[in-house]
């Protein structure tokens, strides 16, 4: 990584903390924070490694807990697989997201698309850990408090998105949203089809 990589990486741990609080009070000037970093291919490809990494393990230990204390062997606790897949939605979901957005007027650039993906990426690590915590003191608690986070972080992801793209109307970032999760499906559901057609050599 260059000198202007390393530099913007370590902009971003120095303020970690208040970016963390401004993305849960004011998403929008969060947004423009992570956006004023300015981010390269090499930064965000390593941000995209790491952050899929550690949400992979994350979601390893959580589903590893709810089997030994359930008793319920899900079959799905397959890391490997899981950060392929995890990569794919973070990458995939900037490009859908951009190829939407510019059908209305959208400018923002893929590049600051999956700086905005990564950094909600690592909302989300922040918020599973404790989630994990929480799954061991009060495990019913737990599933209400990741439900309204879910729609918390949807909430933030619109501002995201508005903010990126310049329109400064969450109605159409919503719709933009709605729009590019259809595209998104849609790719992913390719992906996994490649993917299972390739070991019968289809």
């Amino acid at each position: 990584m260059g000198a202007a990589g390393r530099g913007r990486v370590m902009a971003l741990q120095i303020d970690f903390k208040s970016l963390i609080t401004e993305t849960v009070t004011a998403p929008r000037s969060a947004a423009e924070r992570v956006l004023a970093l300015g981010l390269g291919k090499e930064s965000l490809g390593l941000l995209v490694a790491l952050v899929a990494v550690v949400n992979t393990i994350l979601y390893s230990l959580s589903l590893s807990l709810f089997e030994s204390s359930t008793g319920v062997q899900t079959g799905m606790n397959l890391p490997i697989l899981y950060l392929m897949i995890l990569t794919s939605v973070i990458v995939l979901g900037a490009v859908v997201l951009r190829w939407v957005g510019q059908m209305f007027g959208g400018q923002a650039s893929l590049g600051q698309l999956l700086s905005l993906i990564v950094w909600l990426q690592v909302m989300r690590a922040i918020a599973q850990a404790g989630l994990l915590v929480l799954t061991l003191i009060l495990p019913g608690l737990a599933n209400m408090v990741a439900l309204v986070l879910g729609l918390f972080g949807l909430w933030i992801m619109v501002n995201f998105l508005d903010v990126a793209q310049g329109w400064n109307s969450l109605g159409k970032s919503f719709l933009v949203m709605v729009l590019a999760g259809v595209g998104f499906v849609f790719g992913l559901s390719l992906f996994m089809l490649l993917i299972g057609a390739s070991p019968m050599g289809v």
